[in-house]
């Protein structure tokens, strides 16, 4: 899982979502905005933090 900063291209609004995928596959996404209260093209701007998983040792 990784906290990912995107940006709204219809208002400009930056926010930060937790998601389990990796979305620098993508330039941009298309989510809900709820400053615009509408789906709108959000770009991705970077990830913020990466969760770090132990290998099994198996």
């Amino acid at each position: 899982m990784a906290i990912w900063r995107i940006k709204c291209t219809s208002c400009g609004k930056i926010r930060e979502i937790d998601l389990g995928y990796n979305l620098f596959e993508f330039k941009k996404i298309f989510l809900y905005c709820p400053y615009c209260k509408k789906n709108t093209f959000n770009e991705v701007i970077e990830a913020i933090e990466e969760a770090q998983f132990p290998q099994s040792s198996s």
